[in-house]
């Protein structure tokens, strides 16, 4: 069977690893462009200082022998506690909601209480603990205030060992995907 190729390329590996490229390379665009977004959205419509805001936060990921980077996109701080995480997504959000909450369970000591999922039109707010979904919808995240009011009542739990392997090999999973760009959504 013969394939055409797209112009430019004299075999099928090299078209396909090329056009993948270009994928990868407007789903991280896009990405940025969400996370601007959602960063003005915390600041301007949460009333979140920059201060209680770290950006693409890297952290490893310790399974066995096997070490690896991880991160958030998103933490939000308040009074030296880490209370949620944003993980921004390019496509369906229902597809990254088991990342989020392994990242919420093991980037810290305790799990941080909120995971969210966003693709910057959308959000879903997760509690770490149940990995049940609390509510839906950007205007749904929690602001400063109603975080505050909450941490009266948050347990600040650590992982049991035993849990956090699994979870950490479910987030290394997810993080080696690295093209989730699904265009037509």
């Amino acid at each position: 069977m013969e394939y055409k190729l797209p112009e430019g390329f004299d075999n099928r590996e090299e078209a396909i690893e090329s056009i993948i490229k270009k994928e990868i390379e407007a789903g991280e665009s896009e990405l940025e462009i969400i996370k601007k977004g959602i960063a003005e959205f915390l600041l301007n419509n949460k009333g979140y200082s920059k201060e209680e805001i770290e950006r693409d936060v890297e952290f490893d990921v310790v399974v066995g022998n096997e070490r690896a980077k991880s991160r958030a996109d998103f933490i939000v701080r308040i009074s030296g506690k880490r209370l949620m995480i944003v993980k921004c997504s390019v496509g369906a959000l229902v597809s990254r909601e088991r990342q989020a909450i392994a990242c919420a369970r093991v980037m810290d000591s305790y799990q941080i209480p909120f995971a969210i999922v966003t693709d910057g039109n959308h959000a879903t707010v997760l509690n770490t603990l149940t990995g049940e979904v609390i509510s839906e919808g950007l205007e749904k995240i929690p602001s400063k205030d109603e975080l505050k009011k909450m941490m009266e009542q948050i347990e600040f739990k650590e992982l049991p060992s035993n849990r956090a392997e699994k979870e950490k090999r479910i987030l290394l999973a997810f993080d080696a995907i690295k093209c989730s760009i699904n265009y037509g959504e």
